[in-house]
């Protein structure tokens, strides 16, 4: 509120002085009502909405208070423009914490926001001498700068009906919100207030307008406006026909180009401003969908054999079309303002026209409504030190959570293993050349091999002098792993290509965002974990040209919410500005922990902690490299020390979403890492499994508005996975052997040790079976991973990290990827 509206405020002493404190109107604050138990998660709304709403909306609309003008209280509303975009205002509730009946009343909130905030910034001015001598004003007026800037609404605004008006809008059910399958984005002009004034007034006010006042004509009522909603494209007439090879089915509906093709992009391809190469992509589009309605009816007669490869046929020349397309309209119409929104729309045609052909090309087997999990045995030969929190275990945790989640007990979440071995070849032979520098892959695989068979946690990162590979150990079997990793990865990206699933996760190990093309890329300490980056790989293979054996997709963003910066895929991907990649990261981390200067220290290392943890001194692992965003293809978003879920809801609607949408990739990469679990032994994170399920939703519905919900997770980090594996006692603390009883003196152990010999000597009976009891310690719940534990795999925990993952039996690793693998399950299906 401006100082001159606040009426309560009142001279204070220099003591109490309110120039941090400001008096804030909020919005249809939904906190009145008492919230106590119920689910945070969202779902469609159904039926009782209305009883719902109710629920939030008992208390006023507007309410006043004073704050401290602090970052936390205080933020940059973060939606602008003449739209509101619903979707994007339900990935950000998500994150809110609260009850999904109080959606309602956000949206509201929204809604006047959005409004005030238009009115101010189009109708309102500020006077020049106020904003020149704003600083001068408040220090005279004890006042903080904002109460002097801010805008003041004339009483005509501040008194519209607003209680009337937000419950004459459209509610936010089902019918009207839930369009992320038709990846359509749902979207409610802003209010418009001085619209509503100007409405208020004569001549609107007696049902005219104004040129029927001026030409003294009878009065007519004004006529609403047609709602947004009703227009179909089968009602917009097409200047372009289908074409079809044989028997004429333009009568169809199913197969009008209108079905497929705005009535803007159909009106600017035929126009006479049109070029002759932008009049042949209408032509185009109709050859296409003659091609697929012909082959839809030939569907069933295929075997399935026939029908993956007619499927893979199609939709590659869909891509092609595509990107044929882009590059037409860019170049005819290179400067033109339309080019841009020409794009956007022939993107949207094409994808419309790959989602038919996915849906008209399913089987019992694969396609439309299928989410796979890909995972390989090989990659449980990577054997880390016993003291690493990257356990071997943690692979059997994920198959075992996306079983949990339903995969392998129907067609909807299918489990396949192992890799083919055909993308084991194309990994080791043509991608990973691509990705990393060949003497690293040289010197990775010739480390892996010179280590002894049945020996584990070697070091295998460690440069020339010896440093950086303390966190980065493996077996003879390292290497093995990490190309299953890679050419699983490889294998999603082409089982999402050829239409046989809309989306995929990689359960592999190592992980491998920290690999970059050499030993520590972006001048890290270490390689965090990671042998190869799968993420990367999966990105070159699938912009990978279709004359060279790849997809031919144009774009691809990765977008990572490991809880450390991935600059191993920024280095590989994003060194220098690529127009086929966005690498986004959500990562903990900033300037003000790791520190301001971007320079060496005296050392030549950058001061960056090690992956295992964080420090006020040394800052988070990788360092520097996850503050700042070098250029367009990198968005970086460090969130501090520890990730929450408001910072990654705020960041998602209002970074991560449009800069997604501006990109509009053929494919999203997920380097799905879990450390920023609450539980996570880590400690840097304070997110829920079921966060991280909406994170998911939320890169989801991104996939659906660009591209058909294309969508590949590979599974980087996340450590809280409790003891599977009964402990042994500490070995440098043997048992001792007590004598008969009545004796007080121990026994001499079988060592042949002085030391020994003298501990046990000089101890009491009293005291050795203290010293069992501590040696034995608290008694630990294991994690039974059943059938999924390979009988031959060890799990020894250090008794410091024994604590830190016992917690997670109430939540962790488990259940952050049970509720991954599920939201990509209820998110593929195109319809």
């Amino acid at each position: 509120m401006h100082v001159s509206e606040n009426s309560s405020s009142q001279p204070q002493s220099k003591r109490g002085s309110a120039k941090n404190r400001i008096s804030v109107v909020f919005l249809a604050p939904y906190w009145n009502r008492p919230i106590t138990g119920g689910s945070r998660r969202v779902e469609p709304y159904g039926e009782n909405l209305t009883q719902a709403k109710t629920m939030f909306d008992s208390g006023p609309l507007f309410e006043m208070d004073t704050i401290e003008v602090s970052s936390e209280m205080l933020q940059k509303y973060p939606y602008s423009g003449r739209e509101l975009k619903i979707d994007q205002l339900r990935d950000a509730f998500r994150f809110s914490g609260l009850p999904k009946a109080a959606f309602p009343r956000f949206l509201d909130s929204h809604r006047l926001a959005m409004a005030l905030k238009t009115y101010s910034s189009t109708k309102l001015k500020t006077p020049a001498a106020t904003l020149g001598d704003s600083r001068a004003i408040s220090t005279l007026s004890d006042t903080h700068v904002m109460a002097i800037q801010t805008a003041m609404y004339p009483l005509s605004i501040l008194h519209l009906p607003f209680e009337y008006i937000l419950s004459e809008l459209p509610p936010p059910t089902a019918e009207h919100a839930i369009t992320m399958d038709q990846g359509e984005e749902t979207v409610e002009p802003v209010l418009d207030l001085h619209g509503m004034l100007n409405a208020m007034a004569p001549p609107h006010c007696w049902g005219m307008s104004q040129s029927i006042v001026s030409n003294n004509h009878v009065a007519s009522p004004v006529k609403k406006s047609s709602n947004l909603n009703s227009l179909h494209p089968q009602d917009i007439a097409s200047p372009l026909q289908i074409k079809p090879s044989g028997e004429s089915h333009t009568d169809d509906p199913e197969w009008n180009l209108n079905q497929f093709c705005s009535e803007y992009l159909l009106e600017t391809l035929s126009s006479k401003v049109a070029t002759t190469h932008l009049s042949r992509l209408g032509d185009d589009l109709s050859i296409l969908i003659s091609q697929l309605r012909d082959a839809s009816l030939k569907w069933k007669e295929l075997d399935s054999a026939s029908q993956t490869k007619k499927s893979r046929l199609f939709l590659n020349r869909c891509m092609l079309m595509k990107s044929h397309g882009e590059e037409s309209i860019i170049c005819n119409l290179e400067g033109d303002v339309v080019s841009q929104k020409l794009v956007t729309e022939w993107r949207k045609s094409c994808e419309r026209i790959y989602k038919r052909a996915t849906i008209k090309f399913s089987n019992n087997d694969a396609g439309n409504g299928v989410t796979m999990i890909l995972t390989d045995s090989r990659c449980n030969e990577h054997l880390t030190a016993s003291g690493c929190v990257e356990r071997v275990v943690r692979l059997p945790a994920a198959i075992k959570a996306s079983k949990m989640a339903g995969a392998g007990k129907s067609r909807d979440i299918q489990l396949v293993f192992p890799v083919d071995d055909r993308f084991v070849n194309m990994a080791e032979k043509t991608v990973l050349p691509k990705a990393h520098k060949v003497s690293y892959l040289k010197k990775m695989k010739a480390r892996c091999m010179a280590i002894e068979p049945g020996k584990k946690g070697a070091t295998l990162t460690d440069d020339s002098d010896g440093n950086g590979g303390e966190d980065t150990m493996g077996s003879r079997g390292s290497y093995t792993a990490a190309v299953a990793g890679v050419a699983a990865a490889l294998q999603a990206v082409d089982r999402i290509a050829s239409g046989q699933c809309v989306n995929a996760f990689c359960a592999t190990r190592p992980p491998g965002h920290h690999a970059g093309r050499d030993l520590h890329s972006m001048k890290a300490v270490s390689n965090g974990f990671c042998v190869l980056n799968p993420a990367a790989c999966a990105a070159i293979y699938a912009t990978t040209p279709q004359s060279e054996g790849g997809p031919g997709f144009r774009r691809v963003c990765v977008i990572d919410f490991d809880v450390h910066h991935g600059n191993g895929t920024q280095d590989i991907l994003c060194n220098t500005y690529d127009p086929r990649f966005l690498y986004v990261s959500i990562h903990a981390g900033g300037a003000h922990i790791n520190g301001y200067d971007t320079d060496e220290d005296d050392s030549g290392q950058n001061n960056s902690q090690r992956p295992g943890g964080s420090s006020q001194n040394a800052g988070i692992y990788p360092g520097r490299c996850g503050d700042t965003s070098p250029h367009d293809g990198v968005l970086n978003i460090p969130l501090g020390a520890k990730v929450t879920a408001q910072h990654v809801g705020q960041v998602l609607a209002s970074k991560v979403s449009p800069a997604v949408d501006a990109f509009a990739p053929d494919l999203i990469v997920l380097s799905a890492g879990f450390d920023a679990h609450k539980n996570d032994p880590l400690g840097m994170g304070g997110l829920s499994a079921e966060d991280f399920g909406s994170i998911t939703t939320v890169a989801c519905s991104m996939a659906f508005r660009s591209c058909s919900g294309r969508v590949i997770s590979i599974l980087e980090g996340g450590y809280g996975v409790p003891c599977c594996r009964p402990q042994t006692d500490d070995l440098f603390l043997p048992k001792p052997l007590i004598e008969n009883e009545g004796s007080n003196t121990a026994s001499q152990p079988r060592q042949n040790s002085p030391t020994l010999a003298l501990t046990y000597n000089s101890a009491t009976k009293d005291d050795l079976l203290q010293q069992q009891e501590m040696q034995k310690g608290p008694q630990i719940k294991l994690l039974d991973l059943g059938e999924d534990l390979p009988d031959n795999m060890d799990d020894e925990v250090p008794r410091g990290l024994r604590g830190k993952v016992d917690r997670c039996h109430t939540e962790g690793f488990i259940d952050c990827v049970r509720e991954h693998v599920r939201s990509l399950a209820k998110s593929n299906k195109r319809i």
